[in-house]
């Protein structure tokens, strides 16, 4: 850690080649950067007292490259040294990402058989889970999430988890899939109250339940 403090604070041109990202990009290729140097490469310039090492490496610690594809203004300006624009500058490089990333083909659920394929491992839990999937306007898949978890056969799930994800995805569209460890493949009683609160609430949030 000392070490690290220590490159940390000192101008990019005292220290030696290897430990500079885009030397070394020059010199074994982009694909062997990490994620950190990716992003040092991308921002350019620290802040004062922290070389653009530093801020990188402070940066995926806090957050890891998951959570970064969502992180918020707010978020970044809370970390001494890093104010709107330099915040802006790494929302963009985020958002950038992202968007390459929803280029790449899109999984579309359009029957039952779909949605099977992308939860039928709940077949093999010995614990009740509730999984919601999120789509949008075209019935794309946006992302999958286990939004409560029971004991057994006993399962207490909450609106507000679910619409959590909806709301973090911009999704459209919400699938809910559980299973029953003990075997019935018909819908409880607590099942058929839960989903109509749900596609009440989803109506008043702008989201839909869908029945594919």
């Amino acid at each position: 850690m000392k070490f690290e403090k220590y490159i940390y604070k000192k101008k990019l041109k005292e220290l030696p080649e290897d430990l500079l990202p885009r030397e070394k990009a020059l010199k074994y290729g982009i694909q062997s950067l990490s994620e950190s140097e990716l992003l040092a490469i991308a921002l350019g310039s620290g802040t004062k007292g922290m070389n653009v090492i530093g801020l990188s490496d402070l940066i995926m610690k806090k957050f890891g490259i998951d959570n970064l594809k969502n992180v918020k203004l707010e978020d970044l300006t809370k970390i001494k040294g890093i104010g709107k624009t330099k915040a802006l500058q790494i929302l963009a490089i985020a958002e950038f990402a992202k968007r390459v990333c929803n280029e790449e083909e899109k999984t579309v659920l359009s029957s039952p058989s779909d949605v099977y394929e992308i939860v039928k491992d709940l077949k093999n839990e010995r614990q009740e889970k509730l999984l919601a999937i999120y789509t949008n306007t075209l019935n794309e898949l946006l992302g999958k999430e286990v939004v409560a978890v029971g004991s057994l056969n006993v399962l207490n799930a909450r609106p507000r988890d679910i619409f959590y994800y909806a709301i973090k995805y911009n999704a459209y569209g919400i699938i809910l899939v559980h299973n029953h460890p003990e075997g019935s493949c018909e819908p409880s009683k607590e099942d058929i109250e839960f989903t109509n609160l749900l596609k009440k609430l989803s109506l008043e949030m702008g989201f839909e339940i869908l029945d594919i």
